[in-house]
């Protein structure tokens, strides 16, 4: 009966994260986000500068990327699934087969993953050209952010059930 609280923690905080990544919390991530960009990956590419801007006519976050030859522009929509990710981390907290410092590890390691992933994003855009196949090459990889929060929950599942599985059959010996 608790693994359904564990569900509805999963949807409802789903729905509450998003709501907050609308109203605000895209900029503030974009902020984060920003900051580990210009401290990690500024440090071995030749982005010169990067520059977070709310566009009021398109009405979304855009990171502004100037490279020596030219400049690139990426939309924060590419971090969407990181809402997905807050939300299953949060809902494990209350899975009752694992204890709160694994959920913790859980939280830690996959949300380090994703963010040094995201910082490092710009270093494919440096040799993304006008060329329509570079362009949808870049699309496709946007998506993947998508896919890999989805095994990181797979990941997750897998092993709470095996850490379960372990505590029931070192209880039946």
């Amino acid at each position: 009966m608790k693994l359904y609280l564990r569900n509805a923690v999963f949807i409802v905080t789903s729905i509450l994260f998003y709501l907050i990544w609308s109203n605000g919390g895209e900029l503030v991530y974009g902020n984060f986000l920003k900051k580990g960009m210009e401290r990690i990956t500024t440090n071995f590419s030749s982005i010169e500068e990067i520059r977070l801007e709310n566009s009021k006519k398109s009405n979304e976050v855009i990171i502004h990327f100037k490279y020596p030859d030219r400049k690139t522009n990426i939309s924060m929509e590419y971090c969407l699934p990181i809402v997905l990710l807050f939300a299953w981390q949060f809902s494990v907290f209350f899975d009752p087969r694992i204890k709160k410092r694994i959920a913790l590890k859980f939280f830690t390691l996959n949300f380090t993953l994703v963010f040094i992933l995201q910082t490092l994003l710009p270093l494919l855009l440096f040799n993304v050209s006008q060329s329509k196949v570079k362009s949808v090459s870049l699309f496709i990889g946007l998506q993947l952010f998508g896919f890999i929060v989805f095994f990181l929950i797979l990941k997750d599942s897998i092993v709470i059930k095996s850490i379960a599985n372990r505590q029931r059959y070192t209880s039946n010996t």
